[in-house]
């Protein structure tokens, strides 16, 4: 049974994401602003001047792929997108939970799920640093022998907690 991960593998393999969507996005968007801006001219006769658009850009379109530099961009540049769009997914949804909105729909009072939700998530985060840099609650070896990693978990957590209440004031 072929899997979806087996069907992208394959795709990747025949150069399906480095040039038939590169030339897809590229002729769509070409097309659009040439369509948008009507450079050449806004006859009665539609056709000819879609016809015309087409052709520019699909030329546009393939002499973008014809060296590897526009694939390398999109291989590049999407994933990481795609990166930075759950993150803001993820802010939004953080910050849904700070807010419970008022019975006239007119901004919001603070909710307390969303502060105890910021702790535990500010703790993981640090604790999860601390495994890939080594700076994290503990540090160095040397600082996790003079102190614990939770005192220093807690008075960070605490320092934080302090700023936002002073704040939010």
């Amino acid at each position: 049974m072929v899997t979806i991960t087996d069907l992208l593998n394959r795709a990747n393999d025949v150069g399906f994401f480095s040039y038939v969507l590169p030339f897809l996005l590229i002729f769509a968007v070409i097309f659009a602003i040439l369509q948008k801006t009507k450079i050449f001219g806004d006859s009665k006769d539609q056709a000819n001047v879609k016809s015309i658009n087409a052709i520019v850009a699909v030329s546009i379109a393939l002499l973008s792929l014809l060296n590897d530099y526009v694939s390398t961009f999109f291989a590049t540049l999407f994933p990481r997108f795609g990166i930075v769009v759950g993150i803001f997914i993820v802010i939004l949804i953080l910050l849904g939970f700070f807010y419970t909105p008022k019975a006239d729909g007119t901004g919001g009072i603070p909710s307390w799920i969303g502060w105890v939700l910021l702790v535990v998530v500010l703790y993981w985060a640090i604790d999860q640093w601390s495994l890939i840099s080594g700076i994290g609650f503990g540090g160095t070896y040397t600082l996790q022998w003079f102190v614990d990693q939770y005192l220093w978990g807690v008075l960070i957590l605490g320092g934080v907690g302090f700023l936002i209440y002073k704040m939010m004031k």
